[in-house]
């Protein structure tokens, strides 16, 4: 339309790794890899994200703009095991391969040799969920030739909170349960005529 203008842009992303760094811990028993154990994990990750704007008109010197994103992504991480050479594509899968491996709650207990003389270190799974929503609102009005007023509104929330069963619909519908960061700013500018 003359007056108006909306779009959408619908964004999913659907993402397998099999092998992605989580840490490293030092361990001066790792020769093979320079006093350190490194520790990666299956990554199974989706995104999605829905890019909305809206333009409209009111009069030439009176317009609205709209921009919202709400954004959901979940990652799950696989049981964690360790890097075994450089030069090589090799790992073991800790408490199946090599040593022993124990979770409660988000953190991993690891032996990594069980009975053997390496010290046995903690982990947190790195598994996450993050929803935002983010919009920007701006009514500009030019009251008179070069002179305008902005009146923008900006809000942002995020909901940080694991989902140990993700799915897409449920994960949007919590978005407005989070706390907002709302923004409020008047902008005026005026020109002198010479």
């Amino acid at each position: 339309s003359p007056r108006w203008n909306l779009s959408f842009g619908p964004d999913m992303r659907h993402v397998q790794l099999d092998t992605q760094y989580v840490s490293s811990v030092a361990d001066s028993l790792m020769t093979s890899t320079f006093g350190r154990r490194y520790i990666f994990a299956a990554l199974d990750q989706t995104e999605v994200s829905l890019v909305t704007r809206l333009n409209y008109t009111f009069t030439p010197d009176l317009t609205f703009e709209l921009y919202l994103q709400p954004l959901v992504s979940n990652g799950a991480y696989g049981t964690p095991r360790e890097f075994q050479a450089p030069s090589s594509y090799r790992f073991a899968t800790y408490g199946t391969d090599i040593g022993s491996l124990t979770k409660a709650g988000n953190s991993y207990t690891i032996d990594p040799d069980g009975p053997g003389s390496a010290s046995s270190f903690s982990l947190n799974d790195p598994s996450f969920t993050t929803r935002s929503l983010r919009g920007n609102a701006v009514l500009r009005w030019e009251y008179r030739p070069g002179s305008t007023m902005y009146f923008v509104w900006q809000q942002e929330r995020r909901n940080p909170e694991r989902l140990e069963n993700f799915r897409v619909g449920h994960a949007l519908g919590t978005l407005l349960d989070a706390e907002s960061n709302n923004v409020l700013v008047l902008k005026w500018s005026y020109r002198f005529n010479p």
